[in-house]
């Protein structure tokens, strides 16, 4: 009897997950998909089965997919303490590579493998997604972008650029609009020019690529301020189709390199100016003249002095003044 009604909790499962109208995903730990519908196959154009024991990730773009890793990382972590999150938006990716806006309701259950984290997938219509985009989302890009100490920028694929942050005016003095439209390579310092731009003319062939490059560039009174660049190639991204660049003010940093790097110099100079007397000096018994390389005897103060930065400066020690003048010694 248990057999048979096990058989028929199973068989209305999945009865009930097939005939549910939004799409149904379940990951492990290990982001395995463990369970799906046919309503997210069908959402993501994959035949039955064909998405059980993959990850997750393989239905994001790229660009997302790293954040929502640590995502359910969190909720596999403490399952019976992280509360349901409804109503995100989030970009999804085609079997066949194209993207679909979803809004996903996500939820953490334990069962006896494991925690599993549940997603319910809804496709959002196009209309929707045009009348009512993500304004929390937008909201937040925007204060973060506007108010960052970094110069982000978006080049098109004719390097000109498209668009570039307020910071821009704090870093090297110029207003957006002066920007916007230029390559701007005439801003970089003669001396670094032609590798700058051998290395983005490489850089541009080679979409979904991620490289770093540091150069100096004009400040708008005529100074060089050292810039750290990181770009990210998007060119291929059907929402940015451009090349993001993420550039950070890196004068202090060098000059204090610099000053590091001198100071070693001047250390090592007066090091290599500095003679060590080593090894074995023959020295007369008598007189105490050394014998020198050449085969001379030279006095120990002229010997030590061709050889040292050392000078001397003659008195009489407490022993030899008892010796030789014991009229005047006094203790």
């Amino acid at each position: 009897m248990s057999q048979g009604r096990s058989a028929f909790s199973d068989a209305a499962s999945r009865a009930v997950l097939d005939s549910a109208p939004e799409g149904i995903l379940a990951a492990n730990r290990e982001g395995q998909i463990v369970l799906v519908n046919a309503q997210t196959e069908e959402l993501f154009g994959y035949g039955p089965g064909e998405l059980l024991t993959l990850h997750f990730t393989v239905l994001l773009p790229q660009l997302f997919r790293e954040e929502h890793k640590r995502q359910v990382a969190g909720y596999t972590r403490a399952p019976g303490l992280r509360p349901g999150r409804v109503g995100l938006e989030l970009r999804g990716l085609r079997k066949d590579g194209t993207e679909v806006l979803l809004e996903m309701s996500l939820c953490s259950v334990d069962v006896q493998d494991g925690p599993l984290v549940c997603c319910v997938l809804r496709k959002i219509p196009a209309t929707k997604s045009a009348d009512h985009p993500s304004r929390e989302v937008e909201q937040r890009f925007c204060l973060m972008v506007e108010n960052s100490h970094d110069i982000l920028t978006i080049r098109d694929a004719d390097t000109r650029v498209r668009y570039t942050s307020p910071s821009i005016h704090r870093v090297l003095g110029y207003r957006q609009e002066e920007i916007i439209g230029s390559t701007g390579f005439e801003l970089i310092h003669p001396e670094d020019r032609s590798n700058v731009e051998t290395a983005l003319n490489e850089f541009w062939k080679t979409p979904g690529a991620r490289d770093s490059i540091q150069y100096r560039a004009r400040h708008a009174n005529g100074s060089w301020v050292s810039l750290e660049v990181v770009a990210y190639n998007l060119l291929d991204h059907p929402d940015i189709r451009g090349v993001v660049i993420s550039g950070r003010d890196i004068s202090q940093r060098m000059q204090r390199e610099a000053e590091k790097e001198r100071t070693i110099a001047e250390l090592q100079e007066a090091i290599s100016k500095l003679d060590t007397l080593t090894g074995l000096l023959t020295i007369c018994a008598s007189c105490k003249k050394i014998h020198a390389e050449n085969g001379s005897w030279q006095q120990v103060e002229s010997y030590i002095r061709d050889r040292s930065q050392v000078e001397f400066s003659h008195t009489t020690c407490p022993e030899c003044s008892i010796i030789w003048y014991p009229d005047h010694y006094q203790k």
